[in-house]
């Protein structure tokens, strides 16, 4: 029992630094708690797809795929699109929508097969794809855009006619579109996410007791991540709603529906392929690539369908994080965007191995509470909001470098227990 103990808290040792972190950051920031539980609601709204997905890739045994930036630049050069043919609304976003996912497959369908030529070496090859695609990127829309590609628009290019504008500004009916098409209070959204989690979790129990001839208890028990959603969703409802303090906090904060539920049913998506045949060969791949190999799957696919399954995730983040924004800075809104999302996630306690949906939301509320907090706290206490700053980047950066280090070790170890269990 100790051991297990121990074991844990060395796994999560990440999360909880972090959480203690927050907490006193919070307490320095002097900000009252409607404010954090605001920004913080509003941040993991616009983040959760882009840290989602890099969920399928961790499974596959890529590790953290730092070139979701490609896929944020589909998302951008969509917005582009919409913005240049000034179409706006459902229509504007539907059409988003539609090239995003395209532009994403092609992309990731690009990226897949050179990760299938550096098996073993996809992290570092994603970080050196990410630099040559920003670079990419540059080069088209600020040299030979107007110059080489014909392109003409007052309004998003230089005055020269070549090149986009370093930001650009997305029409009324764009900004916030998905945010404002339907919002309610926290206190709210937290009833209604309960009881969605319930009736899924139902779904499941029954379905499963149907198929497999169990009891009720039994089927509900091995939907075991279900019904933790469930009962964690449904344990934060009652006690905001216990608290008065609290809920009066969480009335002032608006959740954006649309969004929350395009969310979760991406969400959903995730979960359901992971427990299809495909998914399935994903975790075997994962796991141990010899053994896939052996046991007749196809492990190029497998590959190849996650990063461009994850591309797309982060194309479509992209446009949700950005149309919340209101605007762009065209040649910097993705640069960032593969370090924050990864952060994020390891902060919720996944790893190189191992990630879930549970560890992007909660990676999201405290990477993202720290985020908003340490430059106040930096402020009230220093006198000074850069010192805030700078703490933020540096744990951004240090987090993945103690990931990497951990797994390090971890693997120097297993390999000395295999040579040593050999003897």
């Amino acid at each position: 029992m100790k051991g297990t103990m121990t074991t844990r808290l060395k796994d999560n040792a990440v999360t909880i630094l972090f959480a203690v972190l927050c907490i006193g950051s919070i307490l320095c920031s002097g900000q009252p708690m409607s404010y954090i539980i605001n920004e913080t609601a509003a941040r993991i709204s616009r983040n959760a797809v882009l840290i989602l997905s890099l969920i399928l890739p961790v499974l596959c045994g890529m590790g953290l795929n730092f070139s979701i930036v490609v896929g944020a630049m589909a998302g951008e050069i969509a917005l582009i699109l919409i913005t240049h043919w000034n179409v706006g609304g459902a229509l504007g976003m539907l059409a988003a929508a539609v090239i995003c996912i395209l532009l994403g497959s092609l992309f990731g369908f690009a990226v897949g097969k050179l990760m299938n030529r550096a098996v073993g070496q996809e992290m570092i090859t994603g970080i050196i794809l990410g630099y040559f695609s920003i670079g990419l990127f540059d080069l088209m829309f600020l040299i030979l855009l107007g110059r080489v590609i014909p392109f003409y628009d007052e309004e998003l290019m230089l005055a020269n006619g070549i090149g986009l504008k370093n930001t650009i500004a997305f029409h009324d009916d764009v900004k916030n579109y998905l945010d404002n098409i339907w919002r309610i209070t926290l206190d709210w959204s937290l009833v209604y996410a309960a009881i969605g989690a319930v009736a899924v979790l139902l779904i499941l129990t029954v379905r499963r007791k149907r198929n497999y001839g169990e009891t009720f208890f039994q089927a509900a028990t091995r939907c075991r991540r279900a019904a933790i959603t469930a009962g964690i969703l449904a344990a934060a409802a009652i006690i905001v709603w216990s608290i008065p303090a609290l809920r009066l906090a969480c009335q002032g904060t608006q959740v954006p529906m649309a969004v929350g539920i395009i969310t979760a049913l991406l969400c959903l998506l995730t979960t359901f392929l992971t427990r299809t045949k495909l998914g399935q060969d994903i975790r075997t791949t994962g796991h141990n690539m010899d053994v896939a190999i052996a046991s007749g799957i196809n492990v190029g696919r497998c590959r190849l369908f996650s990063i461009m399954f994850s591309t797309v995730l982060a194309a479509l983040g992209q446009v949700i994080y950005l149309q919340n924004m209101g605007n762009m800075n065209t040649f910097s809104s993705h640069e960032q965007v593969g370090q924050y999302a990864i952060a994020a996630l390891l902060v919720g306690g996944a790893s190189i191995k191992k990630a879930s949906i549970g560890h992007v939301f909660l990676g999201a509320a405290l990477f993202h509470i720290l985020f908003f907090t340490s430059p106040l706290a930096g402020n009230r206490l220093f006198g000074d909001a850069q010192i805030g700053e700078y703490f933020r980047v540096f744990v951004g950066y240090a987090v993945i470098t103690v990931a990497l280090v951990l797994y390090g070790l971890k693997q120097t170890a297993q390999k000395r227990r295999n040579e040593e269990t050999k003897r």
